[in-house]
Parts: C-alpha cells; sequence; structure tokens
C-alpha cells in the first residue's frame, strides 16, 4: 500500500475517532435532550463519516466495489441523521421534556403547541 494512502487512512480514521469521542462528550456533559442531539447530530455524523472514508481508502485498492457500498453508507448516514434527530426533538417537545434552566428563550411555543391534546392557539 502506498505511503499516501496509509496517511489518509490515519488522518481520516483519526479525525473520525475525534469525532465520536467529541459526541461521547457531548452526549454526557450536555444539559438536555435538545443539546445532547445536536451534539450526536452534527460531530457524530461527522465522525462516522470520517471511519467509513478511512475504511473505503483501505479497502478500495483490492475490492472496488467496497468504494460503492461505502459511498452508499455515508449516502444513507446524511440522509437519516438529520430527520431522526428531528423527530426525536419534536416528540421531546410535545412530550414536555423539561428544558435546561439555561434556557431562556422557547421559540418553538409560538409555531407548535407543547401538547397535542390542546388545540394550535388557546394554550
Amino acid at each position: 500500500m502506498p505511503l499516501i494512502a496509509e496517511i489518509m487512512i490515519a488522518v481520516c480514521l483519526l479525525i473520525g475517532t475525534f469525532f465520536i469521542v467529541v459526541t461521547a462528550i457531548g452526549l454526557l456533559r450536555l444539559p438536555d435532550i435538545f443539546c445532547r442531539m445536536h451534539a450526536a447530530g452534527k460531530a457524530g455524523t461527522l465522525g462516522i463519516v470520517m471511519v467509513i472514508l478511512g475504511a473505503i481508502i483501505f479497502f478500495a485498492i483490492d475490492h472496488p466495489n467496497v468504494a460503492f457500498r461505502g459511498f452508499l453508507a455515508i449516502f444513507f448516514q446524511f440522509l437519516t441523521t438529520p430527520a431522526a434527530t428531528h423527530l426525536l426533538a419534536r416528540a421531546s417537545y410535545v412530550r414536555e421534556y423539561p428544558l435546561s434552566e439555561r434556557t431562556t428563550v422557547d421559540e418553538l411555543q409560538q409555531h407548535m403547541p407543547s401538547r397535542p391534546d390542546i388545540p394550535y392557539g388557546e394554550e
């Protein structure tokens, strides 16, 4: 394997590992579910994509079909993660999951009722 490929693999894996560790720290340290989902959605996705990219570079030299599968995995990661975090945030808000005490403004309250059994505009 060429030296440049090994360096690219190592860089991708190190960057991916860094972002996955940042995600884990964010999930442990951030105050409420909405902040935690932000950490998981942004840094987690980037970390996974970098690890998959490193695997693509490693295996594509001997097995070219792995690159196609890897890029499909990256595509589906970018496709599903934002939708999943949006649905989790919306469900948490509707179920009135408590916000952090540091949260001072609830901008979503004027656009969406917090409980589905109360008609919009009658809160």
